[in-house]
């Protein structure tokens, strides 16, 4: 990581800002063209952490070529949605709240490892797969109109990898991602739900109320086995 941060920390503030435009524009002016730009940011930074992050800079880490093979169907998925148009980034005022705090927690990698003593270079940015995937999450729930479920799987994926980084390479920052998608997870399972027919049984409510129980028990486990 601190060859990765020194070699690329131009280039990781460029994607930083990029990612801190679109943003904006699709909060306040939301258009066309930036939703087409935003999944075009999606791929490329997906293609990044892949070459970049795991094939150059993690070549020595075992499995780095398997998660490489990961952010390249990350970036597939949302090749796949450029293609299709069919994520319509748009905002929900439902989420909006809890979406804005996904959206600042990669800015919180940082100031975690600063908290913990380290400096730079030898600390995680909002650049590292995690952190991205915090930031897509983020997006995926402030702009829920329409959403993009491959991309969605995939960091519910990546967010059960992160767990085993905690212990691995000493990173207690991913756990922000693994507790953000417990939530998040009950959002869009429970939506999922109540798109669905009004008679089916188990009722919407039965199913809810399965779901959060289920939420709260992952995260009771990661709770007792991490903290």
């Amino acid at each position: 990581m601190a060859a990765y941060n020194a070699a690329t920390w131009p280039w990781q503030l460029a994607f930083m800002a990029v990612a801190a435009v679109l943003t904006l524009i699709l909060f306040f002016r939301p258009c066309t063209w930036a939703k087409i730009a935003m999944k075009v940011y999606m791929v490329a930074v997906s293609l990044w952490t892949a070459f970049v992050y795991y094939m150059k800079f993690g070549s020595g880490r075992e499995y780095s070529s398997v998660l490489t093979i990961f952010w390249c169907m990350m970036a597939a998925a949302w090749m796949y949605d450029l293609v299709t148009h069919f994520s319509t980034f748009q905002k929900n005022r439902r989420y909006l709240p809890w979406g804005i705090v996904m959206l600042l927690l990669p800015l919180a990698y940082p100031l975690i490892s600063v908290s913990r003593g380290l400096e730079f270079p030898c600390m995680t940015t909002p650049m590292i797969p995690s952190a991205i995937a915090m930031y897509m999450l983020g997006m995926l729930v402030t702009f829920s109109g329409r959403i993009n479920f491959f991309a969605l799987i995939f960091i519910f994926q990546w967010s059960v990898i992160a767990l085993s980084k905690i212990v691995l390479f000493d990173i207690p920052e991913d756990l922000l991602l693994a507790v953000s998608c417990l939530p998040a997870m009950f959002i869009f399972f429970r939506d999922a739900v109540r798109s669905g027919e009004e008679d089916k049984k188990p009722s919407q409510r039965t199913i809810t109320i399965l779901i959060f129980f289920i939420m709260a028990l992952i995260g009771a486990c990661v709770a007792i086995q991490y903290v």
